[in-house]
């Protein structure tokens, strides 16, 4: 059986530049709909109101395993394929009070970074391994040591204040 949490993000593009933000991780819609009511009242966030996106995020499944070979760039982080998005009968997970949020960000050059979301894990020693696991794959072994693991508590939003 596969579990989910929701993502929340917002997402916008003026002319050519696409802005993304990460808003917080939830297991309540009702939580994920009170923080949405709360940030589009922010400055920034209130100019595109329409721009909240909601995601079901597959929890501890690997994202990029077989590495990678070339520069996607600061859109690679919120890198989801058609196949892996969720079916109707994924199973939104429970009792969770956090998550761990991989993530593996290199720079280029001093004005493009590397980004790409690695996966959501329900527990840190789980996130560990897949780091373990990653640094042996191409594009990751040249940079093994830009990984970073965030614990992020879940219904709680990460953006408090406007851009």
């Amino acid at each position: 059986m596969k579990n989910f949490i929701y993502v929340l993000e917002h997402i916008y593009t003026v002319e050519s530049q696409t802005d993304y933000k990460l808003l917080g991780f939830f297991d309540d819609l009702k939580e994920l709909e009170k923080t949405i009511n709360i940030i589009s009242k922010f400055s920034g966030f209130k100019d595109y109101p329409d721009c909240f996106l909601v995601k079901k995020k597959e929890l501890n499944k690997i994202h990029w395993e077989t590495g990678f070979y070339t520069v996607v760039g600061e859109i690679g982080r919120n890198y989801l394929p058609e196949e892996d998005l969720l079916s109707e009968e994924a199973h939104i997970v429970q009792n969770l009070k956090s998550i761990f949020n991989i993530s593996h960000v290199y720079t280029v050059n001093s004005s493009l970074d590397d980004e790409r979301t690695i996966g959501v894990f329900s527990d840190l020693t789980k996130a560990e391994q897949v780091i373990d696991q990653l640094k042996k794959q191409p594009g990751f072994k040249e940079h093994p040591d830009d990984f970073i693991i965030d614990m992020v508590e879940l219904n709680e939003h990460l953006w408090t204040s406007g851009f």
